[in-house]
């Protein structure tokens, strides 16, 4: 007989797990509810923080417009609706970012700020913690993370040259409403304004120009000036700062003289014997190397050799057997004597001339006293950033260099820009600067030294431009050994530039006797002293053909310079397309006042 005992017990089972089922349908149903409901709610959230943040936005642009209407003077007052709907807060919060403008002057080092001032701010802070500012005449977001973009451009303006920077401040602070009035412009022109210091002028002569801004949102400024500049542009992340470098064009920059400092300081002075490796025996004369390509030696030598120094000019010293086919020209004291070196050329001095009656020796040539000489600013911001520039992007990886050393042996480069820590010639080796194709640019970041009968060579038809830091600290930021040479077919002058920082130093022959020969350097030194340089170039059994323009130059024995007059019409600093340029500022600040409307 069947178990009816059994068949009980699966009915009761089969009776309980009817609620039992029931209640755990039922549990599932009020999870899933629960969870959409909260996400439905984050989602929410989410989208009216984003729907708000858009309404700020819109908000804080329409405000950025009419703040600009107060601030440039087109208005006296301006409300603006504000109103976003949402739990976000508008702050005014006056003493909220800095914009600092100033300038350095490249000739002395010495730097001028134009205004510092507090930029001030209206923030809106959502739900979120994004933030979106109106700054400095434009309008900002930010995520809290660090992350910025611009949304409207501030008052910030550069083309051909000019910088135009109307910056707008926020004055008063508080919380503000729905709407905002803003009022009360007060405008101070700091640029040009001669009144306010009589170095605020246009246009402006070797400087450089610094835009800095520290603030939230300072890395949407740093993207905003590089897409507007295309300055340099340098970060200080821990201090939340940017700022935009800009350089004024130099002015003069050709070489009109044999040697000079073009400087209030910087002097030249004669111990020694001329070198006589060719031609007749002379401290300085001239030669020509344009449409040519006999050199000096095979040539017939002129009298332009010029001495011009913003020092004394000491020439006393001299043999009297060799003389300066050339005029002489000093800021202070000319010191000449009898059998010392005749001067084919006048002599002119601001503060006395000791003896020049017997240094003359032409007729037709005068002694002239004078009130001052020309100046040429020192360009170390330009060597800087010439060295910089190739120390970001250069053509290393497809030349014999390895890291930033030269490879061993005699080696090649080719047209393009390479960067070097040192550029370092062992004897008898040679480095060929093959310009055939283009123009070669070299930053040095420290020295150039060439050993006794180690070569740099020139050649092709362009241009070869080596700027040298001289941050390693060495003596000489260029020396050359005995019978070393850096030159070129046709002794052409234009075609080799070294460009150096104010105190530039350069050992040119190391005074060795015997059957050694003279150092040689064709081409151009350029680094000018400006007002404090302490820079020098030294001949000691050194021979130049081209031109220098130092702080001091010393003849100590067996020296000369050849002045090559091709130099006359060409500029030997030409400035990066790369580095932007700034002749005119236009400059103020301009406050408003915002208050809960």
């Amino acid at each position: 007989m069947p178990n009816r005992s059994g068949q009980g017990d699966q009915r009761q089972l089969r009776a309980q797990s009817g609620p039992l089922g029931f209640l755990l349908v039922f549990a599932l149903v009020i999870a899933a509810t629960t969870l959409i409901v909260a996400l439905g709610a984050s989602a929410i959230g989410g989208t009216q923080d984003t729907l708000d943040e858009e309404r700020a936005e819109k908000a804080m642009t329409q405000l950025d417009s009419q703040a600009a209407l107060v601030a440039l003077g087109n208005s006296d007052v301006q409300r603006v609706d504000l109103s976003t709907g949402s739990e976000g807060t508008y702050a005014v919060e006056d003493g909220a970012g800095r914009m600092t403008l100033s300038y350095k002057n490249q000739t002395n080092g010495n730097t001028t700020t134009v205004f510092s001032e507090k930029m001030g701010r209206i923030v809106y802070e959502s739900g979120s913690g994004t933030t979106i500012a109106y700054q400095g005449g434009g309008v900002w977001r930010a995520d809290g993370g660090g992350n910025a973009v611009m949304i409207s451009p501030p008052e910030f303006h550069y083309r051909d040259a000019t910088l135009t920077l109307p910056l707008v401040t926020v004055g008063s602070s508080g919380t503000v409403g729905d709407r905002a009035v803003i009022s009360q412009p007060n405008t101070t022109r700091y640029f040009p304004n001669r009144t306010k210091k009589k170095a605020y002028k246009n246009p402006l002569e070797n400087a450089r120009v610094e835009v800095s801004v520290t603030s939230e949102y300072y890395r949407a400024w740093g993207e905003y000036f590089e897409t507007r500049t295309d300055g340099q542009v340098e970060y200080d992340h821990p201090n939340d700062r940017v700022t935009l470098a800009l350089v004024t064009p130099l002015q003069n920059t050709k070489i009109t003289s044999a040697t000079a400092s073009l400087a209030a300081s910087g002097s030249f002075e004669i111990n020694g014997n001329a070198g006589n490796f060719c031609g007749p025996d002379v401290y300085t004369n001239s030669y020509n190397s344009s449409g040519t390509t006999t050199g000096y030696c095979g040539q017939s030598h002129g009298t332009n050799g010029d001495i011009v120094y913003g020092g004394d000019v000491d020439i006393d010293e001299g043999s009297g057997g060799a003389s300066i086919r050339g005029d002489v020209t000093s800021g202070g004291t000319v010191f000449a004597g009898k059998g010392g070196p005749d001067v084919l050329g006048n002599i002119s001095y601001s503060a006395k001339c000791n003896r020049c009656d017997d240094a003359i020796t032409k007729s037709s040539a005068s002694e002239t006293q004078i009130s001052g000489i020309e100046k040429a600013p020192a360009i170390n911001g330009i060597v800087q950033t010439q060295v910089n520039e190739t120390s970001s992007t250069n053509d290393n990886g497809d030349a014999p260099i390895s890291g930033t050393t030269l490879d061993p042996g005699s080696v090649e480069l080719e047209a393009g820009s390479y960067y070097l820590t040192n550029m370092d010639v062992a004897g008898g080796d040679t480095v060929t600067l093959n310009t055939t194709d283009g123009d070669i640019y070299v930053g040095v970041k420290e020295n150039v030294e060439l050993d006794s009968e180690a070569k740099i060579e020139v050649i092709g038809n362009g241009t070869a431009s080596v700027y040298v830091l001289g941050a390693g600290g060495n003596a000489n930021q260029l020396e050359m050994a005995s019978e070393s040479n850096i030159s070129n077919p046709g002794d052409d002058a234009p075609q080799f530039r070294m460009f150096g920082l104010d105190n530039f130093t350069a050992q040119i022959g190391d005074g060795s006797g015997g059957k050694k020969g003279p150092a040689k350097y064709v081409g151009v030194i350029y680094a000018p002293p400006g007002t404090d340089g302490t820079g020098t170039v030294t001949l000691s059994k050194g021979v130049v053909y081209g031109g220098v323009l130092t702080g001091t130059t010393t003849i100590e024995t067996l020296g000369s310079i050849h002045y090559d007059e091709a130099l006359r019409t060409q500029k030997v600093l030409t400035q990066s397309e790369s580095i932007v340029r700034v002749t005119y500022i236009h400059a103020s600040t301009n406050e408003v006042q915002v208050e809960d409307g």
